[in-house]
């Protein structure tokens, strides 16, 4: 019976295992969401669990043994050699929150001046003024009333809601 089993790969081989089982007429799933890093590429992609991937196969086959002995695979998790199967759901779920992730527009865009209200972090639930984006990567520039004064706050852009 198919199941979903995870294979942990070696260091930074996860395409070539990707390759290599889907070669093999393995069903794999690699989960890969956008970069956050600084300073990456707007396009650019990460995976989701560095180091391993999801393969669809039988344990009980011939493509166990294949899959297992592929290049880049260095073992499938579970115990005393027998791997453990993943639930079907939990797959799926990954993959809707990936799609639903690469497919939702891109930070909301606001006007130097709006009224917006901070959603997450140390200042969450405080009202601030949009005062302009300092990076491609969301980073932007809030005023934030403190004690009296208005104070200049770096955050996210998907930290921030509109307040209007």
């Amino acid at each position: 019976m198919r199941a979903w089993y995870v294979v942990k790969v070696k260091p930074r081989q996860e395409r070539q295992v990707l390759a290599v089982l889907g070669h093999r007429e393995i069903e794999v799933y690699f989960p890969q969401v956008k970069s956050r890093k600084k300073r990456a590429d707007p396009s650019a992609v990460e995976p989701l669990f560095p180091g391993y991937l999801f393969a669809r196969l039988d344990a009980l086959s011939p493509e166990w043994v294949v899959a297992r002995a592929a290049p880049g695979v260095s073992y499938f998790l579970g115990t005393d050699r027998v791997p453990t199967p993943v639930p079907d759901v939990l797959v799926d779920e990954i993959r809707r929150r990936v799609a639903r992730e690469s497919r939702a527009p891109s930070a909301p865009r606001y006007r130097a001046g709006q009224k917006v209200r901070i959603v997450e972090g140390p200042f969450e639930g405080l009202d601030a003024v949009f005062d302009g984006t300092l990076s491609p990567t969301g980073r932007s520039r809030v005023l934030v009333m403190i004690v009296g004064r208005l104070a200049s706050v770096q955050i996210d852009i998907d930290k921030l809601a509109s307040a209007e």
